[in-house]
């Protein structure tokens, strides 16, 4: 695939995976970039740290900010930039027979696919950098995106060049999609319109296909989830 474009990926998460103990929404957030335009994008990340009203000289972190005027200013900044954004938002509340420690892993699945998606309409090839935790194996992830029996999702192995596990304050986008996944997954903890907002400044950057963004960049499993807080949120963004 020599001929194909280059792109980078960023994935984060957002809440806690713990079934009937952790957040209600677990959500996994990927930035998609071309490869030629990521230091150029990268550098919005200082151009944040200038903006905010308190500066933080230290890596860019969601919850650390105070205040929505920062918040907003951040997703302007993002609204601008020359990406695209896959959010995969899991319930916890309606998970039954996965236990919690295989939560990230299984529905990741979901994420990848849409990114191989978004590579297959590219022509282009993805490094994927993740955002290391505390049980994320790149062998066991390589190894399940490999698994030809797993037949759930449609993922185009031949579209991901290579997969990395980095700590966020290594990567300026890693903190990127750190601010983007955190800002969906305040909008549906608090559902309410100032938090909807978030979203709405970069509902042009959200991932869709003939104008739906639900399959594509906020795609809800597991299939039985009836998320009241992201129907709120799809009726704010089409306001």
């Amino acid at each position: 695939m020599s001929n194909n474009k280059e792109y980078n990926v960023y994935i984060d998460e957002s809440g806690d995976e713990g079934i009937n103990k952790g957040s209600k929404y677990f959500i996994l957030t990927a930035i998609i970039v071309e490869k030629e335009k990521d230091l150029e994008i990268s550098k919005s990340v200082d151009l944040i740290k200038e903006n905010l009203e308190m500066q933080q000289k230290s890596q860019l972190h969601w919850k650390l900010l105070k205040g929505m005027p920062n918040k907003k200013m951040i997703m302007d900044i993002v609204s601008g930039l020359d990406i695209k954004i896959i959010n995969v938002i899991i319930d916890t509340k309606c998970i039954q027979f996965i236990p919690s420690n295989n939560i990230y892993n299984f529905f990741s699945g979901y994420l990848y696919e849409r990114i191989c998606w978004y590579m297959n309409e590219k022509n282009g090839i993805a490094n994927i950098n993740i955002s290391s935790r505390g049980n994320l194996s790149k062998k066991k992830l390589s190894e399940y995106l490999n698994n030809k029996n797993h037949k759930k999702f449609n993922i185009d192995t031949n579209r991901i060049n290579q997969i990395k596990i980095i700590p966020n304050e290594r990567k300026k986008l890693l903190q990127l999609a750190d601010c983007c996944c955190s800002a969906l997954f305040q909008a549906l903890k608090y559902n309410n319109e100032p938090h909807f907002d978030y979203i709405k400044r970069i509902k042009q950057k959200l991932y869709s296909k003939n104008n739906n963004v639900l399959s594509y960049g906020l795609k809800l499993v597991p299939n039985d989830s009836n998320s009241i807080e992201l129907k709120n949120l799809i009726s704010y963004l089409i306001k």
